[in-house]
């Protein structure tokens, strides 16, 4: 089946934010008394929604904070980080520039909040490369739950069959499988044996490039 649209996970795909998730989720409990290595984040709560993170470690240290508020001091503190900090993952633009020249729908399906989208958009300025943004926050159900490329497809009015998804978490390549899309794996760990599932491996989105460029006739319509 030809594709007509690409979807993109955020963290970890177009900009480096798991760090700065790592360093917003340790800072915000650290004042009750907890901290949290960047391996506990990755192996516990990366590709969760920030209300299921903030549940997670609530749970975990039995802390007596609101999940709420923990997840609003969560956000706050990413929020800025991204604004200081935040820089795009290697072959981003590369990636954006190509499929705008192939005029391929794109779009977007994160677990991160509206307002982390607005903080990451604005600094990589991508707003005018996106077609549609979802966020799982308006979803009934996070990742790995499909909800939110669901409707990412939806909105964008392409079949979920020629639909491709590019994530780098367990549990966001999960949603995209349960969503019946092709999905490309783009991480470090990408050949590691929990992402069996995906259709193809890439380290960097530099690589996706030339994957498709190789197959152009055959992958888009």
């Amino acid at each position: 089946m030809k594709k007509q649209a690409v979807i993109f996970d955020m963290d970890g795909v177009i900009i480096d934010s798991e760090p700065l998730w790592q360093q917003a989720q340790d800072a915000a409990l650290s004042q009750y008394g907890v901290s949290v290595t960047p391996k506990q984040c990755e192996d516990t709560t990366m590709g969760m929604r920030v209300d299921a993170i903030a549940q997670t470690w609530c749970d975990l240290f039995k802390l007596t904070v609101d999940p709420k508020q923990l997840e609003g001091e969560i956000i706050e503190r990413l929020e800025m980080l991204i604004a200081e900090q935040g820089q795009p993952m290697q072959g981003v633009y590369q990636l954006l520039d190509y499929l705008t020249s192939l005029k391929m729908k794109i779009g977007l399906a994160t677990s991160s909040n509206q307002s982390v989208i607005e903080a990451v958009f604005n600094k990589l300025e991508l707003w005018d490369y996106f077609d549609i943004t979802c966020s799982a926050e308006h979803e009934k159900h996070g990742k790995p739950a499909p909800d939110v490329y669901l409707t990412a497809a939806q909105k964008l009015g392409i079949p979920v069959d020629e639909c491709i998804v590019i994530e780098d978490s367990y549990n966001g390549m999960l949603a995209a499988k349960n969503a019946h899309m092709t999905t490309f794996v783009v991480c470090e760990q990408c050949q590691a044996d929990k992402f069996i599932a995906g259709d193809a491996h890439f380290y960097h989105l530099d690589e996706v490039v030339s994957y498709c460029q190789e197959r152009e006739d055959n992958l888009f319509l």
